[in-house]
C-alpha cells in the first residue's frame, strides 16, 4: 500500500513545517522505514506514514444505517462503551452463535456421512458379488 500512497502526491509542493522531536528508538526506526520502503529523505518516509494513515481510517467498511443505528443503541444503553466495543460485542455474539449452530448441526452432518459411507460399501459389497456371479 505504501508504494502506490509514496507517489500519490509527488509533485505537491510542502507547504508547511513541522518540527517534531523523537526518541533514538523511534528516530532509528523512521530510518529504517525510510531505507525499506526506498525514500530519498526522512521527510518522504513522514509524508507516507501520514497518507497511509488517512487512507487506512477511509477503508473501513460502511455500514448500513439501520445497523449502525442498532449498535449505537447498544453503547446508548450501556452494553458497549464505544461504537468499536459494540461492533466487538456483535461479532463476539455472531461468532457464538455460529459455533453453537454448527455443534448442534455437526453430529448430523456425521450421521449423514456415515449413512453415506455404508451405503457406497453396501453398493461396492454388490458389484463385487455380481462380478463373481458373471465370472462362474
Amino acid at each position: 500500500m505504501l508504494n502506490a500512497v509514496r507517489n500519490a502526491r509527488a509533485d505537491a509542493p510542502a507547504t508547511r513545517f513541522l518540527g517534531v522531536r523523537l526518541t533514538s528508538e523511534e528516530d532509528a526506526l523512521l530510518d529504517q522505514f525510510r531505507r525499506t520502503h526506498e525514500f530519498a529523505t526522512r521527510s518522504d518516509a513522514v509524508r507516507a506514514l501520514v497518507r497511509d494513515a488517512a487512507a487506512e481510517k477511509r477503508a473501513g467498511a460502511e455500514l448500513p444505517a439501520t445497523l449502525r443505528n442498532e449498535l449505537e443503541e447498544l453503547v446508548e444503553d450501556g452494553y458497549a462503551p464505544n461504537f468499536d466495543g459494540a461492533l466487538a460485542l456483535v461479532v463476539h455474539a455472531g461468532i457464538v452463535e455460529l459455533a453453537r449452530t454448527h455443534a448442534e448441526r455437526l453430529p448430523a452432518l456425521r450421521d449423514h456421512a456415515r449413512a453415506a459411507s455404508e451405503r457406497r460399501e453396501g453398493r461396492r459389497r454388490a458389484d463385487r458379488e455380481g462380478r463373481g456371479f458373471l465370472r462362474r
